[in-house]
């Protein structure tokens, strides 16, 4: 998957940002896809826990889990290129989702055309 700067090989399980390799674990490479894979969708803290962990989530403990993996994938993002933890995006008191930077050829096809 290859989103302007920001690329997931899946294969290599790899991401990187400005062609620079995110150094991420496992578990954080597997979040960080999955939002990834469904961009604009946003999931619930739980929701997360049960696609990615494979747990059912009844205990709200839990979902501090997924926050504190969000967390440390931002802070690594952040060391590669300080823009770089913009594509997770909070939403607040429900969870997460991926919000794909849009190419610089995009940006320049959303100008008004003058009449």
């Amino acid at each position: 998957m290859v989103f302007d700067q920001f690329a997931l090989n899946s294969a290599r399980r790899e991401a990187t940002l400005n062609d620079r390799t995110l150094k991420l674990t496992a578990l954080e490479f597997k979040i960080l896809y999955f939002l990834a894979s469904h961009p604009g969708q946003s999931w619930s803290r739980q929701q997360l826990i049960e696609k990615i962990w494979g747990w059912n989530c009844d205990d709200t403990g839990e979902d501090q889990l997924v926050s504190v993996h969000i967390a440390q994938i931002r802070k690594k993002m952040i060391q590669v290129d300080a823009t770089g933890s913009q594509f997770i995006k909070t939403i607040r008191g429900f969870g997460y989702k991926f919000d794909p930077p849009v190419s610089e050829a995009l940006e320049e096809d959303r100008t008004p055309m003058a009449i």
